[in-house]
């Protein structure tokens, strides 16, 4: 018997495998739980930095390697969505385009962090603070990129005409909900300290426990949606 559902569920699974990935090596190892803090002087900064150049180098090398999952991930989802939009397949496309142009805002700043700590113990403390803080404000300010994800995600399962939808309705409208917020970091540039800045309460402890909570909520329900599929498939067969 064919299946039209060959490779989804290993696409899925991208999204569980970076999430562990990016909490590991991006946040723990690459000591961005939590960020540096903006209001430290450049001296404060570099002495911070530099002793754990070479862990931090680990974790952005190997959080740029995996990074390609995040666009693999948005494929199994785009490939759900298809189900669902069936003659009219414009939000699956916004929405893997959202994905893969996430997938650049993973590598690139990641690659900055990256260059700060190849020459750490020789850099300016200033030159090295404006190295980090530029990969930062790249970070943060692309949102709309994955806005356009999570909108295109939400609407799309909003519109599922089926008895019991793919995704419950709550989530299509958490995933719209957790792209406008995003707005907030719009903010980011012109805070140092406080709420707003880049290790604040909301533009990063909020804002990012919202992003990596949905990464997990959807790949839950790809998967299970995946399931379902492949299950309605075969009972057509008979």
């Amino acid at each position: 018997m064919s299946n039209p559902f060959r490779y989804w569920r290993a696409c899925a699974w991208g999204g569980p495998i970076l999430l562990v990935v990016t909490i590991i090596f991006w946040g723990i190892l690459g000591r961005n739980i939590p960020p540096y803090a903006a209001n430290l002087t450049a001296q404060e900064f570099a002495d911070q930095f530099r002793p754990v150049a070479t862990q931090i180098r680990i974790g952005m090398t190997v959080t740029v390697s995996f990074s390609v999952l995040y666009l693999v991930w948005g494929l199994a989802i785009t490939k759900v969505m298809e189900t669902i939009e069936r003659d009219n397949n414009v939000l699956s496309t916004l929405q893997i385009w959202g994905a893969g142009f996430t997938t650049i805002i993973f590598v690139v700043p990641c690659a900055i962090w990256l260059t700060a700590t190849f020459r750490a113990a020789t850099l300016d403390p200033a030159v090295l603070q404006v190295i980090f803080d530029m990969g930062w404000m790249l970070f943060d300010l692309a949102y709309s990129l994955t806005t356009l994800q999570m909108i295109a995600i939400g609407i799309c399962f909003l519109n599922d005409k089926r008895e019991v939808p793919l995704f419950p309705k709550w989530l299509a409208w958490f995933s719209i909900w957790v792209g406008f917020m995003f707005i907030c970091e719009c903010l980011n540039p012109f805070f140092k300290g406080g709420a707003f800045s880049r290790s604040g309460i909301l533009n990063y402890w909020i804002e990012f426990t919202l992003f990596f909570l949905f990464m997990l909520i959807i790949s839950i329900y790809l998967l299970k949606a995946i399931t379902r599929l492949e299950q309605e498939h075969a009972a057509s067969k008979g």
